[in-house]
């Protein structure tokens, strides 16, 4: 008897670590539905592995800061095109963007963007996938929090002191990150958020950089 009793538990608890590890990760860690508002999803077919992983990365943004955007009616939204396909960016097709000059692109190769509206392209996140940043999604909607959410805090005189001293550490000559305080503000708070790695080395290599998105982004936990 004891031992049909226990069939039950031990498969409950069986049970229960499976889920464990099978259940999909909580991509907004609590604030699914924050996400959720902000977010745009493609209709019909699209990768939704794909489009989780940068709703995971994108849930890595404190949430007064994407709260903030969702205040200033600013959308995520993610694409199985060319963001020059959206409405929102068609009138640049064709263009050469900042930056990449000389190089033979166009706006049409470039997988995202920050506007009125952050547009990224789904299953190119990553670095070396038409781009060189650590991740694509939270490298455009930080320029957005940047912009539109923290009054254009890169253009702040502390901030383009410090891109002045530690830019060329990690990113000389690659006539972008290096050559706009913008593009290292979104890239280096990118680094921050990302992982734990990202940021020990972000510490390492910019430890400046590294004091001030810890001093930024702790105000917002």
């Amino acid at each position: 008897m004891k031992l049909i009793r226990r069939i039950p538990i031990l498969f409950l608890t069986c049970l229960l670590i499976v889920m464990s590890f099978s259940t999909p990760s909580s991509y907004a860690q609590g604030d699914t539905g924050l996400l959720q508002d902000i977010v745009i999803l493609p209709q019909g077919n699209y990768d939704k592995l794909e489009a989780d992983k940068m709703m995971n990365h994108l849930a890595l943004i404190p949430a007064p800061l994407l709260q903030a955007l969702k205040d200033k009616q600013i959308n995520i939204k993610l694409v199985t095109g060319k963001i020059t396909d959206e409405p929102e960016f068609s009138q640049y097709k064709g263009v050469t963007p900042r930056g990449w000059e000389n190089t033979g692109l166009t706006w049409d190769d470039v997988p995202g963007v920050s506007s009125n509206i952050v547009i990224a392209r789904i299953g190119y996140s990553d670095k070396g996938k038409g781009h060189n940043g650590q991740n694509l999604e939270l490298h455009e909607t930080l320029h957005a929090i940047d912009r539109l959410v923290l009054g254009n805090i890169s253009s702040s005189s502390k901030f383009t002191d410090i891109w002045k001293k530690e830019a060329d550490i990690d990113y000389k000559g690659d006539g972008y990150v290096s050559a706009y305080a913008t593009e290292y503000f979104a890239e280096t708070a990118t680094l921050y958020l990302y992982s734990e790695q990202t940021q020990a080395r972000l510490k390492q290599d910019m430890p400046l950089t590294y004091q001030f998105m810890k001093d930024l982004f702790s105000k917002y936990q």
